[in-house]
This record gives C-alpha cells, sequence and structure tokens, in this order.
C-alpha cells in the first residue's frame, strides 16, 4: 500500500446520533421563534391598523372601541377581585361539563364499538339528540337548574359529550382492516388487541375530539352566563352589553381567548407527550 493511501474515518454511531438530534432541536427552535415573530408581528399589525382607523375616524370607537379603550378596561379591572371571581366561575363550569362529558363520551364510544347490532340501534337517535341546537336549550335549563352552576355544566355537558363521542367512535372502529387480520393471525387475544392496535389507533381523533370539546365547553358555559347567571364572564359580556360598553365587551372576550388558547395549548402539549410514539 503506497504512503498517500487514507485509512479509513471510524464513524461513532452514538456521535452522529447526537449530532442528527442537536441539529433537528436546533431547527425546532428557529422554527418556534420564526412562528412567534411573525405572530406577534401580525397581532401588532392588526391593533395598529384598528387604533388607526379610530383615530381618523373611519371607525366610530363607539360601535368598535380600540386597542387603547380596551388596554384601560383590562388595567382597571384585572386586579379586581370580582373580575377574576367570575373568571372562576366560568372556568370551574367549562372543566367540570368537558370532564364529565369526555369520560361519558370515550366510555359510550367504547361500549358502541363493542357492538355492531348496538350502534345500528343507537345510531339515528344519537344524530337526531346530536341535531339539536343544545345553545335553545340554554334557556330551557336555565329554567330546570337555575341561575347557578349547575345549568351551566349541563349545557357545556351536552355540547361536548357529542363531540367526545363522535370523535372517540371514529378512532374506535375504523382500524386498518390488514393490520386487523394480522394481529389477528398472529394470536393476538381480544385484550392485547384492543391495547395494542385499537387504543393506539383511536388516541389521535379521541385527542382532537377533546380539544374541540374544551373550546365548545367555554362556549357553551358563556352563552347560558349571558342568558341567566348570577356571575361569569357571560354574565359581564351582558350587562356591558346592555350599557353599551363595547371597550369592556372587547376586553372580556380578549381575555376569554387567552384562556380558552391557554387551556387548549396545555393540551396540546399532553397530547404531544402521550403520542410521542407518533
Amino acid at each position: 500500500m503506497s504512503e498517500n493511501t487514507m485509512a479509513p474515518v471510524a464513524i461513532d454511531p452514538d456521535a452522529w446520533v447526537r449530532s442528527q438530534l442537536r441539529a433537528a432541536s436546533a431547527q425546532r427552535l428557529r422554527h418556534g421563534l420564526s412562528v412567534w415573530v411573525l405572530r406577534l408581528v401580525v397581532i401588532g399589525g392588526a391593533l395598529f391598523l384598528w387604533q388607526s382607523l379610530v383615530n381618523a375616524r373611519v371607525l366610530d370607537p363607539f360601535v368598535v372601541s380600540s386597542p387603547q379603550a380596551v388596554g384601560a378596561f383590562l388595567l382597571e379591572n384585572l386586579g379586581t377581585g370580582k373580575f377574576w371571581t367570575d373568571v372562576q366561575a366560568t372556568v370551574l363550569a367549562t372543566l367540570i361539563g368537558f370532564v364529565l362529558a369526555s369520560i361519558a363520551g370515550v366510555v359510550a364510544a367504547f361500549v358502541l364499538a363493542q357492538s355492531k347490532h348496538l350502534h345500528d340501534v343507537v345510531d339515528p337517535i344519537l344524530t337526531f339528540f346530536n341535531s339539536m341546537p343544545r345553545v335553545a336549550f340554554a334557556p330551557l335549563f336555565v329554567v330546570w337548574f337555575g341561575l347557578g352552576i349547575t345549568s351551566k355544566i349541563v349545557l357545556a355537558f351536552s355540547l361536548c359529550f357529542f363531540i367526545v363521542l363522535s370523535g372517540a367512535l371514529v378512532g374506535l372502529t375504523q382500524v386498518d382492516s390488514d393490520l386487523n387480520t394480522i394481529t389477528r393471525q398472529l394470536g393476538a387475544n381480544r385484550r392485547q388487541h384492543f391495547v395494542k392496535l385499537v387504543l393506539p389507533n383511536a388516541l389521535p381523533s379521541i385527542a382532537a375530539s377533546l380539544r374541540l370539546a374544551l373550546i365548545y365547553g367555554f362556549l357553551a358555559v358563556v352563552v347560558g352566563e349571558m342568558i341567566g347567571s348570577s356571575s361569569g364572564l357571560g354574565q359581564q359580556i351582558a350587562y356591558y352589553s346592555g350599557v353599551l360598553r363595547m371597550d369592556a365587551v372587547f376586553g372580556i372576550l380578549l381575555v376569554l381567548g387567552v384562556l380558552v388558547s391557554a387551556a387548549v395549548a396545555l393540551m396540546r402539549a399532553v397530547e404531544n407527550y402521550f403520542l410521542r410514539w407518533q
């Protein structure tokens, strides 16, 4: 062998994997930063345009308020105990209704997925009740269950239940037929088939339905509070709308948007943790 021939360079597999992980982590960080920068630019541009149109009298501040007025309202009220008491009432009713509906929806979907005959019997009945606008039942729930938290929980439950049920049922029943056949041929029993194939296949669909149900749970509670309640952010919206305080209405809507976005982001983080195998 000639002296100019170079010896092969040994590659450390562990070092290569670590370098790839570092590169992927850096790419995710850059992507996250760029996303947040663009979000802030869009939000800031929208607020600037809103304030500019109000200052130029293109938009009537009495009708649409302005970012400056909304900010002043929030600074004045965010430190008051009454405001956070109403926030707590809305969040508590939403979470109770959402949790109960999620448990009931997943259990009902599991039962229906076990029996096609039962599913065929119940499906048109569920479709009938799901087609009814539950928000229209809000006045009835207030009459039946009173102005307290119970009527809001029932309304949130009625809205969230069918969303979770539909999503969970899709995930539990739409399993690839080839995978079903392979699992059976490999000798998996009923429990192993469910744990190893059906449940992992259903989890993404269930998680997506839970996120959507949480959003609609907040919607249901706020609507119920607007129709009849002694506390809650919906009650505040109804009051300030009646006295034409648009700055207060937009301020409360902003708080609601932040609350719902934070709750959905938390659910998405939990979902990513449990579905990290994907």
